[in-house]
């Protein structure tokens, strides 16, 4: 997370083609992306389900309305990182390793109890913009049962004492993701990029644009 919103204000509306679009920043559906995203349905109905998520209007460029709603997802962040960037991302940030730490499905309860007990606050009764919400999870402390969670999934065990390494191995056992929606196959940037003008003609072809 790059962007200094403490001295601006949070992005409740992105910019495409000159025209402001409001976009839904509440953190519920920030939660819903990655189990919609790789859910059961084929890819053009999972990209549609994500642009109704974001936008109450759909924008008519929707490969820029895509590019958007990802940038707005990522938190600003940019959607490749430089070698130098890399080596400094938070060591638990979900893109920063192969292997998942959390899943926003599985660990709900978890998350919950962690916002609860550190920040005071009771996620099912309130309002919170999506990158507020993601600077307070990537701050968790350790004291938190999630943050303990996430270390295990992570931790390498190569090294460490017998007695060290069975302890953990069984809790890697205990809280390893079993939702598909982390551990499933992601599409490609090509697939992507085909799935993307595969849309924009179904959207036009419906509009009467292309026959």
């Amino acid at each position: 997370m790059k962007e200094d919103f403490i001295t601006g204000t949070l992005p409740e509306t992105v910019i495409i083609d000159g025209r402001e679009y409001p976009i839904r920043y509440d953190f519920r559906i920030g939660m819903q992306f990655d189990r919609v995203r790789c859910s059961g349905t084929d890819d053009i109905n999972r990209l549609i389900r994500l642009l109704q998520m974001y936008y109450p209007e759909i924008p008519t460029n929707v490969d820029e309305a895509i590019k958007q709603m990802l940038w707005f997802y990522r938190c600003g962040d940019p959607e490749e990182d430089t070698e130098e960037e890399k080596g400094k991302r938070q060591r638990y940030q979900r893109r920063s390793s192969r292997e998942s730490a959390f899943s926003f499905a599985q660990d709900a309860p978890y998350i919950y109890a962690a916002f609860k007990e550190q920040y005071g606050i009771d996620l099912t009764e309130c309002e919170m913009h999506w990158w507020k919400f993601m600077a307070l999870f990537e701050s968790l402390n350790e004291e938190t049962k999630m943050h303990k969670i996430m270390y295990y999934r992570k931790v390498n065990t190569s090294g460490l004492p017998k007695k060290d390494r069975a302890f953990l191995n069984e809790m890697k056992k205990l809280y390893r993701i079993t939702d598909l929606s982390v551990t499933g196959e992601k599409m490609t940037l090509e697939a992507r990029n085909s799935k993307w003008i595969e849309y924009v003609r179904m959207r036009q072809m419906e509009t009467g644009m292309v026959r």
